[in-house]
């Protein structure tokens, strides 16, 4: 049996700005000069190597990178994905070894005829995909993505020793209340208790020395 207790769950804490959403955390910025996919992906790992260029597996996701763009460039800007073409299988994939599954090609932007270096961007004014070569050298903006770091503990333990662990515990608990009660009770109590005052009175008495002449005389009175 395995458990799994996860803590936290936060984005990186490198000095850039990252942005949540879901179990992800999005980085925007823009490359001051004209830049390849691969100079991208460099960028987006720096401090943070689980990081590369996005990868968009839903209509929420894509409308998430497309408005938040707006919020911190102007205009328009074309934004590099993090797509390519496995030879293969032959098929498109995300950077994150993912099957592309969704997709918001422009009309007429995508066709079976796919070079071997095909990368693809999307326009943060329509949202939508285009084909482009990951050759091209061009100044774009970038969207970084990583998971969220989680800090997790795993236990792994059999039915038995589980039981055997809450029995144990159980056992605790009850000799630690009990003790508690009985301190509580003692504490309470022992102050109150009444304590009777009583004289002794020794059975017998040693006579004093006037009192043993006076016996004395007695006897010798009583002898005559």
């Amino acid at each position: 049996m395995l458990l799994h207790v996860l803590l936290s769950a936060e984005c990186p804490a490198d000095g850039r700005t990252w942005v949540p959403l879901g179990n992800s955390c999005y980085h925007f910025f823009h490359l001051p000069k004209s830049s390849t996919i691969e100079d991208v992906r460099e960028a987006c790992r720096v401090n943070v190597p689980s990081a590369d260029v996005v990868s968009i597996n839903s209509e929420a996701e894509n409308s998430f990178v497309t408005d938040y763009s707006h919020r911190i460039w102007n205009g328009t800007k074309v934004v590099w994905l993090g797509m390519s073409f496995n030879v293969d299988t032959d098929s498109l994939k995300w950077f994150d070894g993912l099957d592309v599954v969704y997709t918001n090609w422009m009309h007429g932007a995508y066709s079976e005829d796919i070079p071997v270096d095909m990368c693809a961007i999307l326009h943060t004014g329509s949202g939508k995909w285009e084909k482009v070569s990951c050759e091209e050298v061009s100044e774009k903006a970038v969207v970084c993505e990583t998971p969220m770091s989680k800090f997790h503990f795993l236990i792994s333990f059999d039915n038995q020793t589980l039981l055997s662990a809450l029995v144990i515990l159980s056992v605790i608990v009850i000799l630690v209340g009990s003790s508690v009660c009985w301190f509580i009770y003692q504490k309470k109590y022992s102050s109150s208790t009444v304590f009777t005052p009583f004289n002794y009175y020794p059975p017998f008495s040693t006579p004093n020395s006037d009192e043993t002449l006076l016996v004395d005389a007695e006897e010798r009175e009583y002898a005559l």
